[in-house]
């Protein structure tokens, strides 16, 4: 209730009105979870418009808006269902905090340091017994991950699986199959030998350095997760399960507790009761295939992170992809890149500071994609004003900027950690809603200069093409002149109009001009 109080009026009004309306049908209680109450909006994670997820491909192509071609399709390696799902979350919102994406950076790269060394640590001799433990121990980390993610994704869901099991929806045989995914997953990576608090043991703290990975690891593994599966598995029927026989799916003797005796009567009595009453409704409705439903609960969220991790260790590793520096809070804004390339050189920014057009066309043109450098800085020049004719690859330089501070690709990089990535590209209308191409244009530029702040990246692209030359140049002058003055945000501003050039005599050393042409 305490979570519901801080919400803003507006969603508590809309909270309640769910409520009345789910009232009707006797599901009021589905929304009483205090638990399942957070705000969209979060300090640690950026929040990316729908425009901005849309113009940079992030979830779908703008070709035939399937995942095809798009940056979640080309990054996604995860092995497991669940994974796969909390990929999409990590990508479409990028981390804020500069000490959570430290941390997820310290855990992708040490797995993929592992990668190419389980093979060399089959032939290791000449060490004595304690160093010969330590130097095979420490490659098993991608080899046990590798081994226990992919019996994951041979499993049932466990994600849903859990979610089904918390609202108490769950078949006895999904009960049984998510519970010995646990304990198989759990026992692998007990080999690991981290121990639970401070005091790792020496092979264990060697084998695994990073402290998110540790965190992770010893979560699925501890005593109290495998303990508790094998105790619950242990007073199952697993055949009784695979029936569908509730009475006898746990292994007691009615001796032992005489209630479940009783309580296995009282159910047969009520399945009695209930085919005849079955039975009744099937002819006074003349409908022969009615039956008795049941209906599931929301979702609970339960999240593996491990899959998305090594997911990002396999693209690392073969893409040769090279660790951003991010800098300190207290230095100003700044996105410092050299030959622009691999959407993993700003790599995970935010775990990608995401939209990574690069990415894909990299992917697809391979050797004949070319370089890009990008540099901006609050205190220098902070705004950069591409032009140039059609087809001469503006969009190939401001959409591929945009998306190395989304997953960061390039030769080196240096960046500071964003707070949003804000973008107005290419050209459509809403026929069905009354909304021209011009209003969209307005609609999405009002929201870049509402939600923007100094450390954010804009990127802009032809602002104003939706009327008259004259009008349109002044509507692109006015908003690139609100950025600079007023917002002090990075900018890259695409246009066709040259007076916006002449800005740059009132911003003098804060804007660059830069032409595109395809030789």
């Amino acid at each position: 209730m305490k979570g519901v109080i801080k919400m803003p009026d507006l969603a508590v009004e809309a909270l309640a009105l769910t409520i009345r309306h789910l009232k009707q049908f006797g599901f009021d209680r589905m929304l009483c979870l205090g638990a399942s109450f957070r705000p969209f909006s979060s300090n640690m994670e950026m929040n990316l418009s729908a425009n901005t997820l849309q113009q940079l491909e992030v979830l779908r192509n703008n070709s035939d808006g399937s995942e095809s071609g798009s940056l979640l399709h080309i990054m996604n390696l995860t092995l497991t269902i669940y994974g796969s799902r909390l990929l999409r979350h990590w990508v479409t919102h990028p981390l804020r905090d500069r000490n959570m994406i430290s941390a997820r950076l310290d855990a992708v790269s040490e797995i993929a340091e592992c990668m190419g060394s389980y093979k060399d640590s089959q032939h290791v001799s000449g060490l004595d017994e304690d160093d010969s433990e330590v130097a095979i121990v420490q490659p098993h980390l991608y080899h046990l991950l590798s081994t226990v993610l992919t019996a994951l994704g041979r499993s049932p869901d466990i994600e849903r699986g859990i979610t089904r099991i918390f609202h108490r929806t769950a078949t006895a045989s999904e009960f049984i199959a998510v519970f010995q995914a646990i304990l198989a997953a759990g026992k692998r990576l007990k080999r690991l030998c981290i121990r639970e608090g401070h005091n790792y043991d020496e092979v264990g703290s060697k084998t695994v350095k990073s402290v998110l990975l540790k965190r992770l690891i010893l979560a699925a593994s501890s005593s109290n997760a495998v303990g508790n599966a094998a105790k619950l598995l242990s007073t199952l029927n697993k055949e009784a399960a695979e029936q569908g026989d509730l009475t006898n799916l746990i292994i007691i003797s009615d001796d032992q507790f005489p209630e479940v005796a009783r309580a296995r009567e009282a159910v047969q009595f009520a399945k009695k009761n209930l085919d005849s009453l079955i039975g009744m409704y099937r002819k006074q409705l003349q409908r022969r295939n009615l039956e008795f439903m049941s209906v599931s609960g929301t979702t609970h969220l339960i999240e593996l992170p491990l899959d998305c991790l090594f997911s990002f260790a396999t693209l690392l590793k073969n893409k040769n992809y090279v660790r951003p520096i991010f800098v300190d809070g207290s230095e100003p804004p700044q996105i410092n890149i050299c030959s622009g390339r691999h959407p993993a050189c700003i790599f995970m920014q935010n775990l990608f500071n995401i939209p990574c057009l690069e990415f894909v066309l990299e992917t697809i043109l391979q050797d004949n994609f070319v370089r890009n450098d990008t540099n901006l800085h609050a205190d220098k020049e902070y705004c950069q004003i591409i032009t140039g004719p059609n087809m001469g690859g503006k969009k190939l330089l401001h959409s591929p900027s945009c998306s190395y501070c989304l997953d960061g690709s390039a030769l080196s990089a240096k960046l500071h950690v964003l707070d949003g990535i804000h973008t107005r590209m290419g050209a459509s209308d809403s026929i069905q809603q009354g909304r021209s191409t011009f209003l969209e244009e307005l609609s999405e530029a009002s929201h870049i200069l509402h939600k923007c702040t100094a450390q954010s990246l804009v990127i802009i692209d032809e602002l104003g093409r939706g009327t008259g030359t004259h009008d349109g140049g002044a509507i692109a002058y006015a908003t690139l002149y609100h950025l600079l003055d007023q917002k002090r945000c990075m900018v890259l501003f695409v246009t066709h109009y040259p007076k916006i050039a002449e800005i740059k005599t009132e911003f003098p050393g804060s804007v660059g001009g830069h032409t595109m042409f395809h030789i």
